[in-house]
């Protein structure tokens, strides 16, 4: 896991709790962003790998 001002990155193995994991990820992105979840978005960047971040919006 690596986290860089407003957004999170997370390589995820077990596809049973990606889920989980990616709405945990919202939620700590969006309060650390002070930020509402509306404007935090997942992006795929890889096989396992996922970006959480805020957008410009």
């Amino acid at each position: 896991m690596n986290f860089e001002s407003n957004s999170l990155t997370l390589k995820i193995w077990d596809r049973s709790t990606i889920e989980h994991t990616l709405e945990t990820a919202i939620s700590h992105v969006s309060t650390k962003a002070n930020a509402p979840r509306d404007l935090v978005k997942v992006t795929r960047s890889g096989p396992n790998l996922f970006t959480v971040s805020v957008t410009g919006a």
